[in-house]
């Protein structure tokens, strides 16, 4: 079977014996490098549903979310958030209109999936995959998804989608304007991207 080529694919396995990732994933500013992920989480009628997110690597800000049925977790949900955050800070969705962000991701199938690249060029924003095995290359947006879980998405029964988008949303407003991040001297993120917005205009 192996000499006709009959063989399943097999998944092959990295050598974690050596990290190819030793550098750092922080950006020297805000709007550099965006990283976007999704995860999972219950209602209470045990019927899942996704949360797609996008966080800036330097602030840490939460700039777009998303919150749909498993089964409409497809690449356009996944794009979502990016779209809410492009129109958040440069204001459109216009073609090139993100050029000089990155869209940090790892290798899921929704970020995996042609209209995603092709959407992602369209609008000037650079493809930036994690590496393979390797989730710490993607780990601001991991590192969020931990905090959401433990402090909101554990806490609470969801009887529906919109009772979680109203509950997420209001956690994620109160994050980006009061969390205290170690990495940030203990400043939120909106705090971060106010100071270094009167940084630049000086």
């Amino acid at each position: 079977m192996r000499e006709a080529g009959l063989l399943s694919p097999q998944r092959i396995e990295a050598d974690r014996s050596q990290k190819a990732h030793e550098g750092t994933i922080i950006p020297e500013g805000i709007d550099l490098l965006w990283g976007t992920d999704g995860t999972q989480f219950g209602m209470v009628n045990g019927r899942l549903s996704w949360l797609f997110a996008v966080i800036d690597h330097y602030s840490c800000e939460v700039l777009g979310w998303h919150i749909i049925a498993v089964g409409q977790g497809n690449a356009w949900a996944a794009l979502e958030p990016v779209k809410q955050a492009l129109r958040k800070r440069r204001g459109a969705l216009a073609q090139k209109a993100g050029t000089g962000i990155s869209i940090r991701h790892d290798w899921g199938p929704q970020y995996n999936a042609g209209v995603f690249t092709k959407e992602l060029d369209y609008l000037g924003l650079g493809n930036s995959p994690g590496f393979v095995h390797e989730p710490e290359t993607n780990g601001v947006i991991e590192r969020f998804f931990r905090t959401l879980k433990e402090e909101c998405l554990w806490v609470h029964d969801f009887e529906n989608v919109e009772q979680a988008r109203k509950i997420v949303g209001e956690w994620i407003e109160t994050y980006n304007r009061e969390w205290l991040i170690e990495r940030n001297g203990y400043r939120s993120p909106c705090e971060v991207r106010s100071m270094q917005e009167k940084a630049a205009a000086a």
